[in-house]
């Protein structure tokens, strides 16, 4: 493979195939939980998880010592957390001597993502993708399969967010509030962190992925009600999920970013009324005294797109 970075994003010279390899339309994350790859018992814990996706850690909640030990683990551990309704991701280390022997332990057809901790940039991500390729290719397992999940960690990745979401096998795009706090120097729940969260919607919107993130601490998950306030409010900013560090987390950030049905009606009332006026000839429509035009209902189609996922 050929990997040649032009004008700040990807572009991929293939020798094997010529694909799409990001496509977006399979994810429905709006809770990835993190479970510790060598915990046998957080592992057991999280097969009773609502969780959207799994993502096994290999990285900070894996010490030194134990990492080989975690990373045998993930591929019998993935083959019993996916099901049709969950996806399994496995974080790998930043150095790229752990992080080659992380993704060949770890791709195998149960694992749907890697998460990239530390992302940098687009060569970072090309070099990672091409290590995946060549493991998918070994082990007869199509192209692409492995997607990639970037945590945005450092100041350096902020200002290079863009060109890490044109990767091919990105699918969605996360901040990694702890660790981006000690690098900006302020506190995980400040409006610094916030701007980051508010361009990662625009970027992620630019590309077709996902945006994932909570507007606050994942950290406080003791705080229940504090913690429903912040997914709520992440919601309302564009954000489609958030990590979870407890499983006490998983419902209140399922329930906070799914559509409720009252929105679901609304939403179909009208789609149905712009269709109505569209067979009338009528290119905007009255409905409940607001006005419906192109961009409501292009809202509207969007929230009953989001809303056949997780309530049919």
């Amino acid at each position: 493979m050929k990997a040649n970075r032009q004008s700040g994003g990807c572009s991929w010279q293939r020798t094997r195939t010529h694909m799409t390899i990001n496509n977006t339309g399979e994810i429905c994350w709006r809770s990835l939980l993190f479970v510790p790859a060598n915990n046998a018992r957080f592992v057991e814990k999280a097969r009773t998880s609502q969780a959207d996706a799994i993502i096994l850690d290999l990285e900070d909640a894996v010490l030194a010592e134990h990492k080989a030990e975690a990373r045998s683990a993930v591929q019998d551990i993935a083959a019993t957390l996916c099901t049709e309704t969950r996806d399994v991701l496995v974080r790998i280390n930043r150095p790229l001597s752990l992080a080659v022997r992380d993704i060949e332990a770890t791709v195998n057809e149960h694992v749907k993502a890697v998460v990239v901790a530390k992302a940098a940039s687009a060569q970072h991500l090309m070099l990672l993708a091409e290590i995946l390729e060549e493991r998918e290719y070994a082990l007869g397992l199509p192209t692409g399969q492995t997607k990639l999940l970037p945590l945005i960690e450092t100041a350096e990745a902020v200002g290079r967010m863009d060109e890490i979401a044109s990767c091919p096998r990105v699918v969605a795009l996360v901040c990694g509030d702890e660790d981006l706090a000690a690098d900006l120097g302020c506190n995980p729940d400040s409006e610094t962190l916030a701007a980051v969260k508010f361009k990662l919607v625009l970027v992620a919107a630019h590309h077709g992925i996902r945006p994932l993130g909570l507007m606050g601490s994942i950290a406080e998950f003791r705080e229940t009600d504090r913690y429903g306030m912040s997914v709520n409010r992440s919601n309302a900013v564009g954000l489609k999920g958030t990590l979870c560090i407890h499983p006490s987390q998983v419902d209140i950030a399922n329930s906070a970013f799914t559509p409720s049905m009252e929105q679901i009606e609304s939403a179909r009332r009208i789609v149905d009324a712009a269709d109505a006026a569209r067979r009338s000839g009528i290119g905007a429509v009255g409905l409940d005294g607001k006005m419906i035009d192109a961009p409501v209902l292009r809202r509207a189609q969007n929230l009953l797109k989001e809303g056949q996922r997780f309530v049919g």
